[in-house]
């Protein structure tokens, strides 16, 4: 034999080696995306864990009886904190019973609601840390044997409601508030007392008024910030840093995603274009994706026309280009619509009529948001690990049944004035329960509905919209809610863009979110973090 042809052989065979080594490699490599496998963090139960108690007023003939809602918000604010919360009626308190707890919060919702006096010493004498929020404060200095004043060092002073133009001021920042935002308690901090005054009312013609103080362990806010919640209840969820004495670290971060894309109705160079601005700029960002695209009434077309996402072949390619360059995808309902077209109606709330859909159930939600599950995989072979539920609008029964397919979401949810839990056999009709829609100004890491919820609180960027708490959903009003928002020292800011509006606004928006101290991250990032201690 040629040594020539012994040498092609032995090639030969080192080639085939190596070809059965990749084919190997190759069949035993996961077929999912990197996105897919991201390590989300789990909240455990440790021993640095604090005991929180909240206190709630309940009165079911009182007009005002929105208890449970305050708690309920409370309950998800506290859900930032490595915490482990309780929600009980403040009538139901017997004495001790805050000597369970870390710290103790009370929502004084319902005006001279009666509370019981083993409740009202306890909070005097206690020397773990207490917030009252709101009203009845006047009921801790009815007895002077107490010595509400010598042991918190204030004084109540009256009830007001304050009409003229009023400016709250944290962190020598200048808060507006909303026109219906007008009763306050008023009090006095004692000379020379171990009282703090942590925020301030600023009252055009009068004189300034504490808004929040500090008395050693004992915090008081003198209305609530969860009825007409706005700077003021940023300034409450800062505050429960002080409350539980944390140790965080001052961060001002941004989160950006893009909305409603959906098969059949999107302009895939355009949000190429948008891609390519943050990858030059190595910004993280996330998309909400409509699996099915239907338009039953002919809106924009053919009546009755739906595409499916695994006929979209483009958006198919456009989602895995974006993935590569750093984005997250993240569900964004099954059809985004009930009976009209998809990405306008809503899914799981009927918006006209603000009240469930009559089939509203845990079942009928938990089918359709499978739906949307098995729809995303058969098109991209893997389903998202985020939800979004469309115009952020839901009754229990779908945020009870979401945690079946979904540890996280990524929005605001609406929370409502009742506080049982919904299993598949327990679906309730919340057409006449209160709620109301609340934004979160840090990430949650479990919610009153077992959610964890990713923050999105500067809205839609929007040419021509409607103001938002006062301020156009322009750059320049995005830049001024994300200054507001930094007042929270671990605050999170987001907001969200459909490829159709004014590219330049989001360019401005995002270099202007740079400009002002903010850093953008990714949803992945966030996914990685634990609860503060």
């Amino acid at each position: 034999m040629k040594k020539s042809d012994h040498w092609i052989k032995r090639k030969n065979s080192i080639m085939l080696i190596m070809f059965c080594l990749v084919l190997l490699l190759g069949c035993t490599q996961k077929k999912i995306p990197v996105i897919n496998q991201i390590e989300i963090s789990q909240r455990i139960e440790s021993a640095t864990m604090k005991k929180v108690v909240i206190y709630y007023d309940d009165d079911p003939v009182d007009q005002w009886n929105y208890g449970k809602i305050y708690a309920n918000m409370v309950f998800n604010l506290l859900g930032h904190f490595d915490t482990g919360v309780s929600i009980v009626d403040v009538a139901d308190y017997r004495g001790g019973m805050l000597d369970e707890y870390t710290a103790g919060i009370y929502i004084g919702n319902i005006y001279d609601y009666p509370l019981r006096d083993d409740f009202l010493e306890d909070v005097i004498k206690s020397d773990h840390p207490f917030l009252w929020i709101n009203s009845n404060i006047w009921q801790l200095f009815k007895n002077e044997e107490w010595g509400a004043t010598e042991k918190l060092g204030f004084e109540y002073v009256e009830a007001e409601i304050i009409n003229p133009e009023v400016k709250i001021i944290y962190k020598e920042k200048e808060l507006p508030r909303l026109e219906s935002d007008v009763y306050f308690n008023l009090v006095s901090i004692e000379s020379g007392s171990q009282c703090e005054e942590l925020a301030t009312l600023q009252i055009t013609g009068a004189k300034d008024q504490p808004y929040a103080i500090r008395c050693g362990d004992f915090f008081y806010i003198t209305h609530n910030p969860m009825a007409n919640f706005y700077t003021s209840y940023l300034v409450f969820a800062d505050m429960l840093h002080d409350l539980l004495d944390t140790n965080v670290a001052e961060s001002h971060r941004a989160l950006v995603r893009f909305e409603d894309l959906m098969p059949g109705n999107t302009n895939y160079d355009l949000v190429k274009e948008l891609v390519d601005f943050l990858y030059e700029k190595d910004i993280p960002f996330a998309f909400g994706v409509i699996p099915v695209y239907t338009d039953p009434e002919g809106v924009w077309g053919e009546p009755g026309k739906t595409v499916y996402l695994y006929e979209d072949f483009m958006l198919q390619d456009l989602i895995t280009y974006m993935v590569k360059r750093g984005g997250t995808p993240v569900l964004h309902g099954y059809t985004h619509q009930y009976d009209s077209i998809t990405g306008v109606d809503y899914e799981f709330w009927d918006g006209e009529q603000d009240k469930p859909f009559p089939e509203d159930s845990y079942t009928w939600a938990d089918e359709r948001i499978k739906a949307g599950v098995a729809q995303f995989e058969k098109a991209l072979g893997y389903a998202p690990l985020i939800w979004e539920t469309p115009h952020y609008a839901a009754s229990p029964n779908t945020y009870f049944a979401l945690p079946d397919s979904f540890k996280v979401v990524y929005e605001r949810v609406q929370v409502f004035n009742d506080l049982n839990t919904v299993s598949e056999n327990s679906s309730i009709d919340y057409t006449k329960i209160l709620y109301i829609t609340q934004t979160f100004p840090y990430q949650i890491f479990k919610s009153n509905y077992g959610l964890r919820i990713i923050p999105e609180n500067l809205g839609y960027l929007e040419e021509g919209g409607e103001p938002e708490f006062g301020v156009l959903p322009t750059p320049e009003g995005k830049l001024e809610l994300a200054d507001m928002y930094s007042v929270v020292r671990d605050g999170v800011v987001s907001f969200m863009f459909h490829h159709w509006q004014p590219s330049q606004d989001f360019y401005d928006t995002i270099n202007g979110l740079e400009d002002i101290g903010y850093t953008f991250i990714s949803v992945t990032d966030l996914l990685q973090e634990m609860p503060v201690e």
